[in-house]
């Protein structure tokens, strides 16, 4: 088992760790005085918090956005952390279970694309950089 493979492994994992808790702490900032994942014109989330979802009345788009922000942040952060731990107690296995090392990449490029696609530069390169990270282990164990 190749050491600079186990390294350059938990090294793609700490893009999503940071990523994933900056984007819980500034929705978090952002129930109080929202500065960072806001629309740019007050205007848009202000009618956000005073529309309803089509599906349901129970919350406002508002919420909803909240919520699926920081559910979002929580779902990247959980990612890097678990390969994080499985990585640094037991890299051996972590590569013997052959799937898990391809589902960090898979997962990794799938945020990439959808960086591109709908989101701006900054998760794109973080993503783009674990991914990296993940395929040039694959390639030294």
């Amino acid at each position: 088992m190749s050491l600079e493979a186990k390294y350059v492994f938990i090294l793609g994992t700490v893009p999503f760790i940071l990523l994933g808790a900056i984007h819980i702490i500034y929705t978090l900032m952002d129930i109080r005085a929202p500065r960072k994942l806001t629309p740019y014109d007050d205007s848009v989330r202000v009618s956000m918090q005073e529309s309803t979802l089509a599906l349901t009345k129970q919350t406002t788009m508002w919420r909803a956005w909240v919520g699926f922000n920081i559910s979002h942040g929580i779902g990247v952060l959980f990612f890097g952390l678990i390969y994080l731990t499985l990585a640094l107690s037991d890299f051996t296995l972590l590569s013997k279970i052959t799937l898990l090392p391809y589902l960090a990449f898979a997962v990794s490029v799938s945020y990439f694309v959808l960086s591109v696609k709908y989101w701006f530069h900054i998760p794109a390169i973080g993503s783009g950089i674990g991914a990296a990270c993940f395929l040039v282990s694959l390639f030294l164990v």
